[in-house]
């Protein structure tokens, strides 16, 4: 990830300021930036199972943040990247009707539950985790196909906002069927995304 730093801390981004811990999946959130910072600092200190703050944990919650931004809100920015977004546009959602499709040719197979478990941890810990809009027709589909599918880390997944996908539900798909889609948004999966080839977390 590059070390990007806000252009203006003292201007609050949209969805106020959100740090996704990599170590426990905590979300440090607030409207203003050093409570932000503050929210951070005071989770580090009452769990010391995560180890030493870090120094430079300031550039780190920034960097990260910025991966989610629009251009001109950080520097160091390439206002050209690739960029996710957390509102569901009608290629998302015909990206997910012909993942469902190619799902259902392949006999509605599921990975084992060790690898859901798996998979779902690492989402849990993200911060393209999030909540998407639009389509809530959409997810209330999805709930009911794979209503049995459950997975530890359920209570902390949201939608991912590279691929719009509801994640209790593609946790749960062999990758033969993802990898329709996973090819298109390879550039935009963080490094330690399970679908990320090359990464740390990719399984195939």
């Amino acid at each position: 990830m590059s070390v990007l730093r806000l252009e203006k801390p003292s201007v609050c981004p949209r969805d106020g300021f959100r740090y996704v811990f990599p170590e426990d999946g905590y979300v440090a959130w607030a409207w203003t930036y050093n409570d932000w910072i503050a929210a951070a600092k005071a989770h580090y200190h009452a769990n010391p199972e995560l180890g030493e703050e870090p120094r430079d944990l300031e550039a780190r919650m920034e960097s990260q943040l910025c991966q989610t931004l629009d251009p001109g809100w950080c520097m160091y920015d390439d206002p050209m990247r690739p960029r996710a977004s957390t509102s569901l546009t009608w290629d998302d959602v015909q990206r997910g009707l012909k993942t469902f499709a190619e799902w259902t040719l392949g006999g509605c197979k599921s990975v084992a539950q060790t690898e859901a478990d798996r998979r779902a941890e690492v989402c849990s810990r993200c911060y393209m985790n999030v909540n998407v809009t639009g389509c809530s027709a959409c997810q209330k589909v999805v709930e009911e196909i794979v209503g049995n599918w459950k997975s530890k880390s359920d209570q902390a997944l949201k939608s991912c906002a590279v691929c719009k996908c509801f994640l209790r539900a593609k946790v749960h798909f062999p990758l033969e069927t993802l990898d329709i889609e996973a090819a298109s948004l390879q550039s935009l999966y963080p490094e330690h995304c399970w679908l990320k080839r090359g990464g740390p977390n990719f399984n195939g």
